[in-house]
């Protein structure tokens, strides 16, 4: 079933909260940001580097722990095209490693969708024209499902990654807003979607369509993420914030 915005969100409500919680963004968050990439998506190593960052943020799911993991890996070489072989030993590795130097525990609890999604990427990547010929042959939605059937338990990063690779891809804004939880519990919280919970990839795309249609701003979800890990949570818990949007919870 597609997803639609509810009747009583009306595209001046719509643009009240986007102009709220992205100029919150701008003044609280934006200098510490993390999400900021630069590899060269003409090469094959660069492009590869991206879905495996992808795939980490869907399956770790703390943030700097992610990042932290794919560092470690990245630092040793492990991320190379021609090492992708050892990935699982590798990883395992990483984290013992992390383990015995910050004497706290760096498991990963998705770790056998990583590897799945690794091995499927692999496949992908071991191509001559990897995803450059799949997106000369099919358009972005058809990508993103081609993708999601290939690579285990990965769906809303595939958004993600269509974000960091639009420019060099030509890809539309509608499918560069990533619906992971925070957002879609943000999204639930100001009456953009009458549920929280998991969505399918049909949704999802519509969901990131009406996004870009609403919500659309240059920093694309991460205001939303960040807002409902910082604002939304106090009031979820009890401790009303310091909010002016409009919600479901006061």
């Amino acid at each position: 079933m597609r997803n639609k915005v509810p009747s009583e969100v009306t595209e001046e409500k719509a643009h009240r909260i986007r102009d709220i919680v992205v100029d919150w963004y701008e003044k609280n968050r934006l200098r510490t940001e993390t999400e900021c990439y630069h590899y060269d998506l003409s090469k094959k190593e660069g492009r590869v580097k991206i879905f495996i960052l992808g795939i980490f943020y869907n399956c770790i799911f703390q943030e700097k722990k992610a990042i932290r993991i794919f560092s470690e890996m990245e630092k040793r070489g492990y991320l190379e095209t021609d090492r992708l072989d050892d990935f699982e030993t590798n990883i395992k590795n990483v984290m013992k490693g992390l383990n015995e130097k910050t004497g706290r525990s760096w498991k990963v609890l998705k770790i056998q969708n990583m590897i799945d999604s690794i091995r499927a990427l692999e496949e992908i990547f071991s191509k001559e024209d990897d995803i450059i010929g799949i997106l000369r042959e099919k358009d972005v939605e058809d990508f993103i499902n081609y993708l999601y059937e290939k690579m285990s338990g990965i769906k809303a990063k595939l958004f993600w990654i269509c974000r960091e690779c639009r420019g060099y891809f030509k890809i539309s804004e509608e499918y560069c807003y990533v619906p992971d939880s925070h957002v879609i519990s943000f999204l639930y919280n100001v009456g953009f979607l009458d549920r929280k919970g998991v969505y399918s990839l049909v949704e999802c795309i519509d969901i990131s369509r009406n996004m870009a249609k609403f919500l659309g701003n240059k920093y694309f979800d991460l205001p939303f993420m960040r807002y409902h890990q910082e604002m939304c949570k106090k009031c979820e818990q009890g401790n009303e914030s310091a909010c002016k949007i409009d919600c479901r919870l006061f």
